[in-house]
């Protein structure tokens, strides 16, 4: 009885908050330091597991205090509550039907909660009022919600008395831990529909946060069960536990009260784990100026004081202010034209912008030029490393004897660069020859930015010159609301799908007999030079199985990678059935025809922010190389390794059939080149605009002669430099080392020019 009354504590309640907020701390500690390992596999080595213990601190101090408090309540059962409540099925029964209640009233709450959480969560581009909005909301909810709790939790009372005991477990603690992993599933669930995706809310960071509770209770089983002797015999056991939230607190502190190295920073967001999404949480909550960029943890705000200052700002040339955070400020540059002062390029830079932005006038005069046809094919998604002609086969297979046989007709150039790595940033950016950012749209933190009027593409250029315009798609990008089809007489878009099932449509072969026909009757019909427009899909996810193919024996990524090589297989049969129309009609000796894509495919090639690339994630190459091909009549076919862009389309195409080019265009033509003449070095660009679901921002620059790449990572305020002619896979960064330094600093140069220059001139 002596040994028994031991381990009865004098004053139950603290007892029960110090034990409660105990194994939170113990069990926070262990997977904190789990998670810091794999964080200190990163480039900040060890030195992330402080930090990393610092992001898991308020987690682990706020769910301290409820257990605690939980702890303190169930004190009220005795030294034994868990054996209390088995014994007792009338308060087990009772306790479980309030818990139930809880759980249902939260989940009424959320759902109430949603459109203002939206508001609030979706980074920076929430609404201002978005918080006062969700708290009157939630004041009215809570009021509301609140009256029903009693007579539910007397309606589920028989529901959970009928409830079968398992094990050793009372009622009370089932029905606890079932609450809480499906209300925690369905937080899951409402976080992605709130604009968070899979990438945002990992299972391997969301097992973590679920272990804390259940790992806490466990602790608590043992403490208060088989080891219930031993806790009674620690000294000093709410001086320890004191001690250890004193602890946690400083690390929080730290956390989140200064900024961690770039290295430490790149260590936790690419290989931390439930750390991860604790600042990619924090980054889109906590933005004091509320410009939509935060600073936290190195986020890509330099100073979150003004407004006025992030990396969507213009920067003002010679003010003395980085406005856009990045590079210093802007250079000021005299205008050779007028002698005035301005930011726009000049004489010599390098960046091979054609006229550059800000050139005056409506329109730059046409060459003399035939007046030929024009065909522009655009193969969505389609690698630039994947055609038969550029050595690649799949399971002995060639995938595309028919675009290889038009590669072989056509110049083609074999280092193309996609400006943006989705469509709908890609797309009216090839067409409008504008990099993304510098595109007149509705909103640029947007999925599908509606593409605005004032834009000038190049079917208006041709339109406008007295072209037959046409676009052939079944895709729901091309719809009318999206505005991108603007300067087409017509657009058959007919049989497009809404977003999700579009990606599993097989469309094709619905496309192209419109293709045929239409074809056919342009042919009958000469008095005018026709432009058309066809967009093939298929190589898009999802990525679908066709009969006539091999069978699929890969796994995972090898799998979709495997499917993905065989959508391209067949959708080279559809482009052969393209080519063979303007034969079978007379019309291939009189038009140009153009092979594109507007962004390549990655398949695990690289990680970012801890996870495998997907399109529309990141700038390396197998996102941004892309097929450009022109097949001109009289042209002489060629393979040509120039750097080059996809803006340079629309200025190509207009100078092979003498249309004049729009002011707006920044890409330069790519026609000398095709006629035979030299083509100076001209450098690439990229952007990757964040967008909802993916809040990563970068920018990327090529050199000219193809021999280095610079990413900029603005969104983690850090660099990655590669040299591509020795690395072609883009492995191993050289930012930082003394050997790159030559190279960092022409790189980052280019850089600065693209930013502060060339876009800065928007």
């Amino acid at each position: 009885m002596a040994d028994v009354a031991a381990t009865v504590p004098q004053h139950p309640h603290r007892d029960g908050f110090v034990a409660g907020f105990g194994c939170a701390l113990v069990v926070g500690l262990v997977l904190a330091l789990f998670d810091g390992a794999f964080a200190a596999g990163g480039p900040g080595g060890v030195g992330a597991v402080p930090t990393v213990l610092g992001l898991w601190a308020p987690l682990v101090l706020g769910f301290g205090l409820y257990a605690g408090a939980l702890g303190a309540g169930l004190a009220a059962f005795g030294p034994r509550p868990l054996a209390r409540l088995r014994d007792d099925a009338r308060l087990d029964a009772g306790l479980a039907a309030a818990i139930a209640a809880a759980a249902i009233l939260l989940f009424a709450l959320a759902v109430v909660l949603g459109p203002p959480l939206k508001l609030l969560v979706v980074k920076a581009k929430r609404a201002a009022a978005g918080a006062n909005v969700m708290g009157i909301v939630a004041v009215a909810a809570v009021i509301g919600l609140a009256g029903t709790a009693l007579p539910l939790q007397r309606l589920l009372r028989r529901a959970t008395a009928a409830l079968p005991v398992l094990g050793p477990l009372p009622r009370t603690a089932t029905v606890a831990i079932v609450a809480g992993l499906l209300l925690l599933a369905w937080a899951r669930r409402a976080l992605l529909g709130a604009g968070f995706e899979v990438e945002a809310l990992p299972l391997g960071a969301l097992a973590l946060l679920v272990l804390l509770p259940v790992g806490t209770i466990a602790l608590a089983a043992l403490a208060y069960g088989p080891l219930a002797g031993a806790r009674a015999r620690l000294p000093a056991r709410g001086a320890v536990v004191g001690a250890g939230a004193l602890a946690t607190t400083a690390l929080a502190v730290l956390a989140f009260g200064g900024q961690p190295s770039a290295a430490v920073a790149d260590s936790v967001t690419s290989h931390g784990v439930a750390s991860r999404l604790v600042v990619q949480l924090g980054q889109a909550l906590i933005d004091r100026d509320r410009d939509g960029y935060s600073a936290f943890f190195r986020g890509p705000d330099c100073d979150d004081r003004d407004p006025a200052i992030h990396p969507g700002a213009i920067d003002i040339p010679g003010n003395g202010i980085d406005e856009n955070c990045a590079f210093g400020d802007a250079p000021v540059i005299a205008d050779a034209a007028g002698g005035g002062l301005t930011a726009g390029p000049t004489a010599g830079d390098g960046a091979g912008t054609g006229t550059g932005p800000g050139s005056a006038g409506a329109t730059v005069p046409a060459p003399a030029g035939p007046r030929r046809n024009v065909l522009v094919i655009v193969v969505d998604t389609l690698r630039a490393d994947r055609f038969g002609a550029a050595g690649y086969a799949r399971d002995g297979m060639n995938l595309t004897p028919r675009m290889d046989e038009l590669l072989g007709q056509s110049v083609w150039f074999r280092r193309a660069y996609a400006q943006a790595n989705n469509t709908p940033r890609s797309m009216p950016s090839f067409l409008a020859s504008r990099y993304a950012s510098q595109l007149a749209v509705d909103k640029m933190y947007a999925k599908y930015p509606v593409v605005g009027d004032a834009n000038e593409t190049l079917f208006e250029q041709l339109q406008a010159s007295g072209w037959r315009t046409i676009g052939i798609a079944s895709h729901f990008y091309f719809r009318p609301e999206r505005n991108v089809t603007q300067g087409f007489d017509e657009f058959d878009n007919e049989g497009a799908l809404d977003i999700a099932p579009s990606n599993k449509d097989i469309a094709a072969p619905r496309i192209v007999p419109k293709v045929e026909a239409r074809l056919a009757e342009l042919a009958r019909d000469r008095a005018r030079p026709f432009a058309m427009f066809v967009h093939l899909f298929e190589p898009h996810s999802s990525w679908m199985e066709h009969e006539g193919m091999p069978a699929i024996t890969g796994r995972g990524t090898a799998a979709h990678a495997q499917r993905y090589d065989y959508e391209i297989a067949f959708v080279d049969r559809y482009v052969g059935k393209l080519l063979d129309a303007l034969a079978r009609e007379g019309l291939a000796d009189d038009t140009v025809v153009v092979l594109l894509s507007d962004h390549g495919e990655a398949f695990g090639e690289h990680s970012f922010a801890g996870e495998s690339m997907f399109h529309g994630t990141n700038l390396y190459d197998e996102q941004l190389r892309v097929p450009l091909a022109f097949r001109v009549p009289g042209a002489t076919p060629r393979q040509l390794e120039s750097v080059v862009q996809l803006v340079d389309m629309a200025p190509t195409v207009a100078e092979l059939v003498g249309v004049p080019r729009a002011a707006s265009w920044v890409g330069r033509s790519l026609a000398p080149a095709i006629r035979g003449e030299a083509l100076p070095p001209a450098p690439a660009f990229a952007e990757l605009l964040a967008y909802p679901g993916w809040d990563h921002e970068l920018k990327t620059a090529i050199a000219g002669d193809g021999g280095h790449k610079l990413i900029h990572v603005i969104s983690q305020r850090r660099f990655e430099l590669y040299d591509l002619a020795a690395d072609p896979g883009e492995k191993t960064n050289l930012w930082g080392k003394p050997a790159a330094r030559e190279a960092q600093d022409r790189m980052t140069a280019l850089m600065a020019h693209f930013v502060d220059t060339i876009l800065g001139a928007r």
